[in-house]
């Protein structure tokens, strides 16, 4: 039996937040797929109460301008840890920087820096970024990266520790992908093409992008295509074209969500800035072609534009994007095709949970050797 222990606190006052729901969540659902992996999740109030604290701190500075030195630790609790009987910690939080000879898997990178530097990092804030993170990466047992390309990248900048890093893409158990004849069914069919852009933050992911790019199209092909848009606006309201064939969809479940991709045939995200996207996965799994942007992770998640389009985000470049998807039927649907495929062979619960096994069971055995 292999057991891990997940640090990640029971509450945060920001419930919404992916990194917190995966950690907490979906990584302890391998054990659906991995009969010989248990997990147990943190249960320390003290850390709850400390993570919480070091994130509204940083929330507050923020918003006072005040400048404060990033921070890449946290602290795990240690006597918890013993008591679950555990043989490592999973973390995506800040390094337990109490860990000593505890083994600690280390969901954590360093983002693609060309896409940070375009969002608005320097090179010095990047080279202190790697600077800091790099003692825990030292005292990782692993650190578990989402694409081969990440491994790749880190391997060469930390060449030492290069075989600590390991590339395992994100797990997604809810995820149930289209059935064959349906993908056939739906890249059969005539009518308007279905676009479709989800984002809460829509600025970030890149929805001025999308607006742009269909304003530049010429009107024969702007009118088969029909765009839905599923969105809170969170990072501020944006100024919808007067066209007829947009909708705008404020809150949707994920239930709602897995519906309108499995009826779309273009999912959009083109984002200025973006560490993953679950949702290109849960695109891609019904068929639906993903427009990605030029960024590191997102070109291998869509086998460098065999499985879905890169785009630079230039309006023109989207534009022209989208006038070759309307017309050219045989290349989207092997686009289609091949974002499924993909899916199925790479990105599905079983596949993954397999990959952490293999990750997990390498300190199955470490826990009775702790001090």
């Amino acid at each position: 039996m292999i057991s891990v222990y997940i640090q990640s606190p029971k509450w945060v006052f920001r419930p919404r937040n992916t990194d917190w729901r995966y950690t907490r969540f979906m990584i302890p659902r391998i054990s659906e797929f991995i009969p010989d992996c248990r997990f147990y999740p943190a249960q320390s109030g003290i850390e709850t109460l400390r993570s919480n604290w070091r994130v509204a701190r940083s929330v507050l500075y923020r918003n006072l301008k005040i400048s404060q030195r990033q921070n890449y630790e946290s602290i795990l609790d240690r006597k918890e840890f013993f008591r679950s009987g555990c043989d490592a910690v999973f973390c995506h939080d800040g390094f337990p920087k109490n860990a000593q000879s505890i083994p600690v898997i280390w969901q954590n990178s360093i983002l693609d820096p060309e896409m940070s530097i375009a969002y608005g990092r320097t090179k010095g804030q990047i080279a202190i970024e790697c600077e800091m993170k790099r003692e825990g990466f030292v005292e990782s047992a692993a650190v578990q990266v989402s694409t081969e390309a990440e491994r790749v990248r880190l391997g060469g900048l930390f060449p030492d520790i290069a075989d600590k890093f390991v590339a395992i893409p994100f797990f997604l158990p809810g995820v149930i992908p289209i059935e064959p004849m349906a993908l056939e069914e739906k890249n059969s069919r005539d009518g308007q093409l279905r676009f479709l852009f989800v984002g809460h933050e829509a600025r970030r992911k890149g929805l001025t992008r999308v607006y742009a790019a269909m304003e530049r199209l010429p009107d024969s092909i702007r009118k088969r295509i029909h765009l839905t848009v599923v969105s809170r606006f969170s990072d501020g309201a944006i100024r919808v074209p007067p066209f007829p064939n947009i909708q705008i969809v404020g809150e949707a479940s994920h239930g709602r969500v897995m519906h309108l991709m499995r009826e779309s045939d273009v999912f959009l995200m083109p984002s200025y800035f973006e560490s993953y996207g679950f949702v290109f996965l849960e695109a891609m799994a019904q068929g639906t072609v993903p427009v990605v942007p030029n960024w590191e992770v997102q070109r291998e998640i869509v086998d460098h534009g065999k499985a879905g389009v890169i785009t630079s985000g230039d309006a023109d470049d989207l534009a022209h994007s989208f006038e070759r998807l309307c017309d050219e039927r045989d290349w989207r649907a092997q686009l289609s095709a091949n974002a499924n495929r993909r899916y199925l062979e790479h990105y599905t619960p079983s596949v993954v949970a397999a990959k952490y096994g293999l990750l997990f069971r390498q300190f199955s055995r470490f826990n009775s050797k702790v001090i």
